[in-house]
């Protein structure tokens, strides 16, 4: 009689394993996850670095524009070739304002100063609400923005006491200087990414010249100064 029975110890194709097992499964899951953490982490510390590389860029391209733009301005001040001319209106300066005055073409604003005697008085002011240096013009009329991201200003005048062009002592502004004795200017300014570039806050003193300013943020900054000598002294 002849059998339909199948050898021992073979198997068939339905027997075959489909799918996988749970470990199989988690382990496969966990691998995963590695990765995609670890491409996360890559993704995540590049786009930092850009941030900050963007930020100190962006700090030191403002810093020295706006110290540039101010010490321009300040070098010219009484600028006048056909006589003596007031280098300072100190009764509008103050603190965190440079009021320059110079003969020239146009104001600050890029108005022309025809109708003014060809005196252009430019006001250098910093706005700390804006975190801003800007500068109006006697014919302008107009705060025009010069450098953004700067969130102090300090300027020291340079007091000539005794006639010899050199000056003896730097102080802050003060009602009572005069013009005549102002021999040189140093101004400095406190620059800031004008974001959150570090991963870490952390306390910091920043020394603007005779004034000291704390922070404790993320922010990075960095101050710049300078100190002008005038060239048009009365």
């Amino acid at each position: 009689m002849i059998t339909n029975r199948k050898p021992l110890g073979l198997k068939t194709t339905g027997q075959r394993q489909a799918g996988l097992s749970l470990v199989e499964m988690m382990i496969g899951l966990v691998l995963g996850l590695v990765v995609i953490s670890a491409v996360f982490n890559t993704y995540l510390g590049t786009s930092r670095s850009a941030q900050f590389s963007e930020g100190l860029q962006v700090m030191q391209e403002n810093g020295r524009y706006g110290i540039t733009t101010l010490q321009r301005g300040i070098r010219l001040a009484g600028y006048n070739p056909e006589g003596d001319l007031e280098p300072f209106d100190i009764a509008n300066s103050n603190e965190s304002t440079i009021v320059v005055r110079q003969t020239d073409l146009y104001d600050c604003n890029g108005a022309p100063t025809a109708a003014a005697g060809g005196i252009a008085v430019n006001t250098y002011s910093h706005d700390a609400a804006e975190d801003i240096i800007t500068c109006t013009g006697n014919v302008g009329m107009e705060a025009m923005p010069v450098v953004e991201g700067v969130e102090r200003m300090r300027i020291l005048w340079g007091i000539d006491a005794d006639d010899d062009d050199v000056p003896e002592h730097y102080i802050p502004y003060d009602t009572g200087i005069e013009a005549s004795q102002v021999v040189a200017m140093r101004v400095a300014i406190l620059v800031n990414s004008g974001a959150d570039i570090r991963t870490r806050a952390g306390e910091e003193l920043h020394v603007l010249l005779d004034e000291e300013y704390p922070t404790n943020d993320k922010i990075a900054r960095h101050v710049f100064s300078s100190t002008v000598l005038l060239r048009n002294r009365r």
